[in-house]
This record gives C-alpha cells, sequence and structure tokens, in this order.
C-alpha cells in the first residue's frame, strides 16, 4: 500500500503543470495537452506558505518592484524612505542563507538553513515581502529546487520544476508571473509560475541550452531569453530566445555565440545581450524582435552582465577577459571607452541618486571600483575582504550598499557619505564561503504587500506575525 502511494507521488506530468499546494501533503493534477511544450517532466511539489499569498496583485494598486538587474521598474524612490530592512545573501558552499540588517547591533546577522545545496541567486517578488531563491548545483545532489522566503518570518519553502537546476529570473511588471531559466545541459527551458497562487504553469523549451537570463518586455506580452550553452564542435549555441507570454510559445531566436547576459534599457525601447564567445553585444529592438544592430567589441574581451545608465545614454558592460569596463553609447549603438577595472570585471550597480556606481571584478583582485557615471571615469577602488568580487544592492535611500566576495568568506559593507559625496568601506562581514547574489527587503508591517498606493504611508517596521501586526526595529 504504501509503495502505491509513493509511486502515485511521482507521476511523470506534462510539463506543463498546476501545482496544487495543500496544508500537508502535494497533489499531482493532469492538465490540458494544448499547452506547448513537448517534453514531459516530473514535478513533486511541496506545501504552500502559511498566509503567503497573494505575493503579487495586479488588480488594485500595482506593487512595487525594487529587486535585481532583470526585473523593471526599479523604484527606489517609492521605498526611500524606508532606511532599516535585510540583506538577504546566498551563501553557496555552506548551504546556507545569511541575513544582515546593518544598522542592528552585530548586524543582526543571523542564517537560514536550507535543504538543498548551493543556494545561488535571491529575486525580490514585486510587493517587496518574498523572495525566490535557486539552487545552482550542477550536479553536486538534489538540484531541481527553488524557494520562497517570507521576509517577515525568513521561513523558506520548496517546489520543483521537474527540470534539473532552476536558474535566474524575472518577474513580469504586469502579471503574478515569474519565469526562470535553467542548467539543464540537455536542452533549456524557461518555468512559468503564478505568484499568488505558488503553482508552476509551464516549463517550455526553448532552442538552446542553459538558459540564463530572462527580460521582460514592459507590457509583459514578451520575454526575451539567453542561454549559456555552448558547443565549440557544433558551432555557436545560445541565441537569445523571444517568448511570447500568452501563447506560451517561443516565436524568435536572435543572435548567436552563447548570448546569456541581457538588460534591458530603463525606457523599455532596447535590449542588449552580450555573446561572450562571438565578442559581440547585440541591440534588439523590443517592438520589432530585431537585431538592429551587433555591437563589435574587442577581440578576446568576454563581454558579460550588462546595466544601463538611469537616463539610457549609455550602457556598461563587464569585458570579463581583458578586466575592463566597456562603455557603449546607446544612441550610436558604438562602443567608446574602455576603462581599467580589474579581474573578470562583471557588473555595474548604480547609487538610487548620485552619479556613482559600484563595479565589481569578479577574478583575482580583491577590490570594487567605483565610477563616476558622469565623467564616466573610475574614481576610486576599494578594497575588499575576498576576492570575486560579484554581485551587490544598495538600499533605495542609497545609505548602504553590500557586495558579495566568492573568493572569501565575506561580504563587504560600503556606505554612501553624502556629505563628502563618497562611498567608503566600513566592514567585512564572515559569513561563509562561496556569497552570490544579494538583495535588500524592507522592514514593514499593516500591509501584506507594499504597492504604489500604499508604500509611501507604511510604517518602516518589522511585522511580529503573518497578520502583519508591527513590532520594534531591532536595535
Amino acid at each position: 500500500m504504501m509503495k502505491d502511494k509513493r509511486l502515485y507521488s511521482m507521476i511523470a506530468l506534462l510539463a506543463v503543470v498546476g501545482m496544487l499546494f495543500t496544508a500537508c501533503q502535494p497533489e499531482v493534477v493532469e492538465v490540458e495537452k494544448e499547452v506547448i511544450v513537448e517534453k514531459v517532466v516530473e514535478v513533486e511539489v511541496t506545501a504552500r506558505p502559511d498566509e503567503a499569498t497573494p505575493i503579487t496583485d495586479f488588480a488594485g494598486s500595482p506593487p512595487v518592484f525594487y529587486t535585481d538587474s532583470w526585473t523593471w521598474p526599479n523604484q527606489a524612490d517609492l521605498l526611500a524612505h524606508m532606511s532599516r530592512g535585510k540583506f538577504y545573501i546566498p551563501v553557496q558552499d555552506e548551504g546556507q542563507i545569511a541575513v544582515i540588517d546593518p544598522d542592528a547591533e552585530d548586524y543582526g546577522l543571523h542564517f537560514i538553513k536550507v535543504a538543498y545545496v548551493q543556494p545561488h541567486h535571491p529575486w525580490m517578488a514585486p510587493g517587496m515581502r518574498h523572495v525566490f531563491i535557486n539552487f545552482q548545483s550542477e550536479g553536486k545532489g538534489d538540484h531541481d529546487a527553488y524557494g520562497w522566503i517570507d521576509t517577515w518570518t525568513d521561513k523558506i519553502t520548496y517546489g520543483q520544476t521537474g527540470i534539473n537546476d532552476p536558474f535566474h529570473g524575472a518577474f513580469s511588471p504586469t502579471q503574478t508571473l515569474l519565469l526562470n531559466g535553467d542548467l539543464d545541459k540537455k536542452g533549456g527551458h524557461v518555468h512559468l509560475h503564478n505568484t499568488a497562487t505558488l503553482e508552476l504553469v509551464a516549463s517550455i523549451e526553448t532552442s538552446g541550452q542553459r538558459s540564463r537570463d530572462i527580460t521582460f518586455s514592459h507590457d509583459g506580452n514578451y520575454a526575451f531569453i539567453g542561454h549559456q550553452g555552448y558547443d565549440p564542435d557544433n558551432g555557436l549555441l545560445g541565441s537569445v530566445d523571444v517568448l511570447d507570454v500568452s501563447a506560451q510559445k517561443i516565436v524568435k531566436s536572435l543572435g548567436e555565440g552563447r548570448c546569456r547576459s541581457g538588460k534591458m534599457s530603463n525606457d523599455g525601447s532596447v535590449v542588449l545581450y552580450s555573446c561572450d564567445k562571438a565578442n559581440v553585444i547585440i541591440a534588439i529592438d523590443v517592438e520589432k524582435q530585431e537585431v538592429v544592430k551587433e555591437i563589435e567589441l574587442p577581440e578576446g574581451s568576454g563581454p558579460f552582465n550588462i546595466a544601463f545608465r538611469p537616463d539610457d545614454k549609455y550602457a556598461y558592460v563587464g569585458l570579463k577577459k581583458i578586466g575592463k569596463l566597456g562603455i557603449i553609447d546607446i544612441g550610436a549603438l558604438e562602443l567608446v571607452e574602455a576603462l581599467e577595472s580589474g579581474t573578470d570585471t562583471n557588473s555595474t550597480y548604480f547609487h538610487p541618486t548620485a552619479s556613482l556606481a559600484v563595479v565589481t571584478n569578479d577574478g583575482a583582485d580583491s577590490h570594487v571600483s567605483i565610477l563616476d557615471s558622469e565623467q564616466n571615469k573610475i574614481i576610486d577602488k576599494i578594497d575588499t575582504g575576498g576576492k570575486s568580487t560579484h554581485n551587490g544592492h544598495w538600499t533605495p535611500d542609497g545609505h548602504w550598499f553590500i557586495v558579495t566576495n566568492r573568493g572569501g568568506d565575506t561580504v563587504t559593507l560600503l556606505e554612501y557619505v553624502e556629505e563628502s559625496g563618497t562611498i567608503e568601506w566600513v566592514d567585512d562581514i564572515v559569513v561563509g564561503f562561496g556569497t552570490n547574489g544579494v538583495l535588500w527587503a524592507p522592514y514593514f508591517c499593516g500591509e501584506q504587500i507594499l504597492t504604489v498606493a500604499n508604500a509611501k504611508n507604511t510604517q518602516n517596521l518589522p511585522s511580529t506575525d503573518t497578520d502583519g501586526k508591527c513590532g520594534e526595529l531591532p536595535s
């Protein structure tokens, strides 16, 4: 009898699955077959987080976005009064997530232990309460898992996609929808999650392998999907797929050469993807869904992560293999300068209000570079507590910045000093080895999520329970 029950819970489903969550036990549901997926996948679901819905709600006032470099819009102004909050930092080699409040005693440091190996990157769901996190195990244990963290309780619950290694994600600006890629070497997929119900809606096969960065068009109708799979024996792989979100269908594939790292302009008109094996950046007209130009870069430069200046006049790309920060003139779609930064120059993080940015160097060097984005010059370098500075995030008031050091056991806390207009080192905080992503979440209470309508009037205090009762700030 027990054997039959176990077999029933592991029945292979179509890759498009409506995940039904019960209070204590998963239930398998068969869905209609016209959904656009060819591959049958096996899905095991977990219990819904208590009091966790809705994560986003577009029926009333839109939820606030302030998250990663792939989700739009980035509404720091709506949260600028919320000076207190927590940074969430996956510590990949330790199997835990560090939580830091820079204003609390001993930085309020505590850890969330996770059930799966190598927690990789966090994404803040619209509404600023829940964190989606993927686990990049790549063969090091059970690797079909993602998690949702309730920032009120720091409780984490898990789900599975049925495909190896769920990876980078992005939230729709118009629907209760999250897309994430995966690192499956046998083929690429994107997975659609309903963030109001925590259901896995669909798993759609893409044209390449190891799907990575995903960027939504501002109307939410389309998503652009990069790939980091590469096979030198069979030509350059890794185009940028265009997903029709409502049809759940790939409608175009653009570019070639492992086009994995992407970012959309702040006005939503153009999306850039770096194709590191071809040493080009492809510029895609979002409305036409066409490549309008291949931006040529120095031979062997290995372009990686991209960021747009807030006014969209320039975009900045880490030229990883030559240790420089490339500057792209968006009007001309040309590389105009390459600044010395550090080994494996990676990502650029703009201050919410000042014309400064932190540039990470994901190699042997142990520093971040400080960019003056008005002058387009590197004006300072700040030593960190470990090599391979990787990911970073500003608080929306622009006071604190944390950068992760993958080549050490610390993260580095930086502070923007308004009086001098400078970014200064504060401390290296020991959290464990292998820190990857980082993001900030505010303390708030009295509302289930933060929306455009309520954000500026919501108290910057922690919630003491899932009903949203207000507590006191940690000292």
